[in-house]
């Protein structure tokens, strides 16, 4: 009877801890839709409490023409003059914590759009030529004037409309040593099959972003090159200028620094890792499944250990009379 419950109980073990250690294997080869559909809409219910998630919307709100904040003349066309101003300045401010250009060519450049369609696509582009520092390198003796600015698009093509002459230094720059070399002017469409859906802010941004590559001839005949970063200063002035487009992880960043930031001043409770169980319900499942795997070992050794206490007592007992019997004899 005791070895025949020894294997019935060693049996139901085994089979459920191969039942759960398929389960736990299975859940690490395999992703639980479920579970991370779980985790995701409590990680966006998160976010969008605290301002930092909110749902993506299409540009079909945005701008079909000039941006608002571009003054415009009686006919609707742009005011020229009080762009080229409100764009230098901007420019200015946003250039002005660079101490040197980025390459060697000493030049740094300021992109914005002054208007935008978003039905058909088509956009006016604004690139002023900064020069900053001293050239150097290849660049090195070759005249501003000589530098040739092109530009290339991931999903969208210009020409050059216009290219403006150079103001005169103007004496209330921000930054002294930044001055205008190059103002072009440029018309552009994006591309048809760019066009296909509603695109987010983020993504008509990036179609409209240029790749800024300046060539020139240095003192030895040899044509030389670079590209400039248009991240130093875009979309400063027009179009996108008054809009915050911010990528998912820097969402999630802002959040983890507000969790930080209210446990710091204690408006947030410390909530210690590992004594809650967070995935519900497989993590309930598999921890009580062992649970039960735990008592029931420990339980059914209990008792075996005592049915052997008593067994081994009666032998004793038994034992015990023969012996007065066989002394009596």
């Amino acid at each position: 009877m005791y070895w025949q419950t020894l294997v019935a109980s060693s049996l139901l073990a085994t089979g459920v801890q191969a039942g759960i250690g398929s389960l736990v294997m299975d859940g690490m080869t395999r992703n639980s839709p479920s579970v991370e559909r779980r985790m995701e809409e409590i990680a966006k219910a998160s976010l969008r409490s605290r301002g930092y998630l909110e749902a993506r919307q299409t540009i079909q709100e945005a701008t079909t023409g000039p941006a608002s904040n571009v003054l415009l003349n009686q006919d609707g066309t742009i005011n020229m003059t009080a762009w080229d101003q409100q764009a230098n300045d901007a420019c200015s401010i946003a250039l002005s914590h660079l101490p040197e250009a980025s390459n060697p060519s000493g030049t740094c450049v300021c992109y914005n759009l002054p208007a935008l369609d978003n039905v058909t696509g088509t956009f006016e582009a604004d690139l002023r030529l900064y020069q900053l520092s001293a050239p150097s390198g290849q660049f090195s003796g070759i005249p501003p004037q000589n530098i040739q600015v092109g530009l290339s698009y991931k999903g969208a093509s210009v020409v050059v409309s216009a290219a403006v002459a150079p103001r005169q230094d103007d004496p209330s720059s921000v930054n002294a040593n930044l001055k205008l070399l190059q103002t072009y002017l440029f018309v552009g469409q994006i591309d048809r099959t760019q066009m296909t859906g509603p695109l987010t802010m983020a993504q008509l941004e990036a179609l409209v972003m240029p790749v800024v590559t300046l060539t020139a001839v240095n003192t030895l005949g040899q044509t030389v090159s670079t590209n400039v970063s248009s991240n130093e200063a875009a979309f400063v002035a027009g179009v996108f200028s008054q809009s915050i487009i911010m990528s998912d992880f820097n969402q999630a960043l802002l959040a983890v620094q507000e969790e930080l930031a209210g446990l710091r001043n204690g408006t947030v409770a410390f909530v210690l890792p590992g004594v809650q169980i967070m995935v519900f319900p497989i993590g309930l499942v598999i921890t009580s499944v062992w649970l039960a795997i735990g008592v029931a070992a420990y339980g059914m050794g209990t008792i075996q250990r005592i049915a052997f206490r008593e067994q081994y007592q009666r032998a004793v007992q038994r034992e015990s009379k023969r012996a007065v019997a066989y002394g009596r004899i």
